[in-house]
C-alpha cells in the first residue's frame, strides 16, 4: 500500500484569542483600569513567550491561529507567525453558529448521533445549549482544520499526532474552543494546555505562582499552584471532551472538614466545616462517605453552570501532604 503524502506534522498548537488586553485596546477594555493594567503586564510576558517559542517551531510542527479583537499587537503575532511558519501557520477565525455557513445541514447531521447520544447519558434536562454551540464550532472548525491542512499538502498520523493549546484565557477560551475538537479531528490525542503560555480568566490564578500540570484518569488534568501565601491549590479541567460525556468528578483522598473550594472570583463555595454554600448546586460539589468530590471544568465555566471553574484548597494541611494527596486524586464519572 503506498504511504500518504504531503508533509507530515507530529504537533498541532491552537493559539486562541491572544493580545486581549494589549496596548493598543486600552482606551475600548470595559473593566477598570487598575485592573486591566495587571493582567496587560502578565500578557506581556506570556506574549514574549508566543514569539520566542513561534521563532523555534519545528519542521513537524503547524499552528491553528484563533484571531479575536484584531489589535495591532495581535496582527503582528500573526505575521511574525506565518513568517516563520509559512503554510504551516493557519488562521482559521471559526464559523458563527448564527449564520448559513455554521449550522449547515450537513453539520446538524453529523452532530444528530452525538446530540441523541447526550440526551441519553446527560438526560433531557440540565445540561444548556453552550454545549451544542461549543460542539457545532468544534465539527466546523476540525472540518475547515482537516480542509486547510489537505490544500497546503499537510497530513499527520492521527494515533500519535500531539494537541496543546496557547493564548486567551487559560481557564475560559484556549480550553473551550480546542478540548472538543480530537474526536471531530478523528484523533486520540487530549489537547495539553501549558499555564505558562496562557493568560487567565480569574484573579485567583493571575495573583498565583503555577508549580505544574499533572496527567490523570478520564482526559483530566490537575494543575498546581501556590497562593500569595505559599499555600498550594488545585484546579482541574478535561483535555478532551465529547458533547455526549457525562460530568466527571475529582475526589482528594482528604479529610472532608480539610477542603475548601473557591470559585473565580475569590468566593468561598465549600467552607471547611463541610457544609455546601448556598451559590453551588449540590451536583456541582458532593459530600460523599468517601469524601469531597468536585466537578471536573469542561464545557463550561461560570457558577450555575454544571461544570464551573473552581479551585481546591485545605488550608490547615501542609502543603507537601496536600501536594501528595492532589497528585493522587481520583477522577470518576458522574451518572
Amino acid at each position: 500500500m503506498p504511504k500518504p503524502q504531503g508533509h507530515r506534522i507530529d504537533r498541532i498548537t491552537f493559539l486562541a484569542h491572544p493580545c486581549c488586553y494589549a496596548a493598543s485596546l486600552e482606551q475600548v477594555v470595559n473593566m477598570p483600569h487598575e485592573r486591566w493594567i495587571a493582567y496587560h503586564e502578565h500578557e506581556v510576558v506570556v506574549e514574549q513567550r508566543w514569539y520566542e517559542t513561534i521563532a523555534r517551531v519545528g519542521e513537524r510542527e503547524a499552528m491553528a491561529y484563533q484571531p479575536c479583537y484584531q489589535s495591532a499587537e495581535e496582527k503582528a503575532l500573526a505575521e511574525h507567525g506565518r513568517k516563520h511558519l509559512g503554510d504551516r501557520f493557519l488562521t482559521l477565525a471559526g464559523r458563527d453558529i448564527s449564520t448559513p455557513e455554521g449550522a449547515t445541514p450537513e453539520t446538524l447531521a453529523a452532530l444528530a448521533p452525538d446530540i441523541s447520544e447526550a440526551f441519553r447519558v446527560r438526560g433531557k434536562i440540565g445540561w444548556p445549549a453552550h454545549d451544542l454551540r461549543v460542539a457545532v464550532f468544534s465539527y466546523n472548525y476540525a472540518r475547515d482544520l482537516l480542509a486547510a491542512f489537505a490544500q497546503r499538502g499537510l497530513r499527520f498520523d492521527p494515533d500519535r499526532v500531539v494537541l496543546q493549546a496557547f493564548g486567551e484565557s487559560f481557564e475560559g477560551c484556549a480550553h473551550t474552543w480546542t478540548t472538543m475538537l480530537p474526536p471531530y479531528l478523528g484523533v486520540a490525542a487530549r489537547v495539553e494546555i501549558p499555564y505558562e503560555m496562557t493568560v487567565p480568566d480569574s484573579e485567583v490564578l493571575l495573583h498565583s505562582r503555577y508549580l505544574r500540570r499533572v496527567p490523570l484518569a478520564h482526559d483530566c488534568a490537575l494543575y498546581l499552584f501556590l497562593d500569595a501565601d505559599d499555600r498550594p491549590f488545585a484546579y482541574y479541567h478535561r483535555e478532551r471532551i465529547r458533547l455526549a460525556d457525562p460530568t466527571f468528578y475529582a475526589r482528594l483522598p482528604l479529610e472532608t472538614s480539610a477542603i475548601v473550594i473557591k470559585g473565580q472570583s475569590g468566593e468561598t463555595l465549600y467552607p471547611s466545616d463541610g457544609r455546601c454554600g448556598t451559590t453551588v448546586a449540590p451536583d456541582v460539589v458532593r459530600a460523599t462517605e468517601h469524601g469531597v468530590e468536585t466537578a471536573v471544568k469542561a464545557r463550561n465555566r461560570g457558577i450555575g453552570s454544571p461544570e464551573p471553574i473552581m479551585y481546591i484548597s485545605a488550608p490547615e494541611v501542609s502543603a507537601d501532604r496536600f501536594i501528595d494527596a492532589a497528585e493522587r486524586t481520583l477522577i470518576t464519572a458522574g451518572s
